[in-house]
């Protein structure tokens, strides 16, 4: 079965996106969570949330992807799991927040004149919840080399206060800045940062079931689509109408 990988945000734990990786697994997509050490909810006790927000966190994060895929093959069991059963031929990767910015580090994100992290060749896919534009530089030196198929996912009012200058609207810039081919954005509104979690202690109360079926209806046609080859799924994302029953008025979703 395909693979998607989960990253958690800044504070976050294993328990992020719960919600998205229910409804994937059920749909035949084995999904393992990433928690990684030093941005992870440790750092709420310690009060270094700031500081862990930072470009060593997020190489970090990028290596543990790595061990992830690289540990895979030689564990061909943990616990109750058969590995074995895994397709590393089609490997997802997904994130929120201080995830989306990994998952986009290891799928091509330019950081200045380097590659933090480096663009993974095993990724084929992804799926970024809440992402943010570069700290510094242009969009289009950040994100032009990301060539695999990006799902985007944000809300008219997806801002937190630890990073009060990224507007809601900032998020759209990731996927704008990409080469076009296989990108979508969806924006959804009046859904906040927290939104897009998929549990795992961020405060989503309470839950909204419009964004938890439309985000479940879309990722699921874009990973059927990258993951498992499946045209009708293509076909449902391109169609200006294929998801219009699943959006809300005000919701936008948008291709290139």
């Amino acid at each position: 079965m395909p693979l998607i990988l989960f990253s958690h945000g800044l504070g976050g734990s294993l328990d992020a996106g719960t919600t998205w990786a229910r409804a994937w697994s059920d749909a035949g997509f084995a999904v393992i969570h990433l928690q990684h050490p030093g941005s992870d909810r440790a750092i709420l006790r310690s009060g270094e949330l700031r500081a862990a927000m930072s470009g060593t966190q997020l190489a970090a994060r990028a290596a543990d992807v790595r061990f992830v895929l690289d540990e895979i093959p030689r564990n061909r069991r943990e616990g109750d799991c058969d590995l074995s059963r895994l397709d590393l031929g089609h490997v997802g990767m997904s994130g929120h927040s201080f995830g989306a910015h990994t998952t986009l580090a290891v799928a091509g994100q330019r950081f200045g004149a380097t590659r933090a992290g480096a663009a993974d060749p095993r990724i084929d896919a992804a799926i970024v919840f809440s992402p943010a534009p570069p700290m510094a530089g242009s969009d289009e030196q950040a994100f032009g080399d990301i060539r695999i198929p990006v799902f985007s996912l944000t809300g008219t009012r997806d801002s937190v206060p630890l990073t009060p200058t990224i507007t809601p609207e900032d998020r759209e810039r990731p996927f704008r800045a990409m080469p076009p081919g296989g990108k979508y954005l969806l924006v959804m509104s009046g859904a906040n940062h927290a939104a897009f979690s998929g549990g795992g202690g961020f405060a989503r109360a309470p839950a909204d079931p419009h964004v938890d079926s439309t985000v479940t209806a879309a990722t699921l046609a874009f990973w059927r689509w990258t993951l498992m080859g499946d045209a009708a799924a293509r076909r449902l994302l391109d169609d200006p109408d294929g998801l219009a029953a699943s959006l809300a008025p005000g919701d936008r979703l948008v291709r290139r």
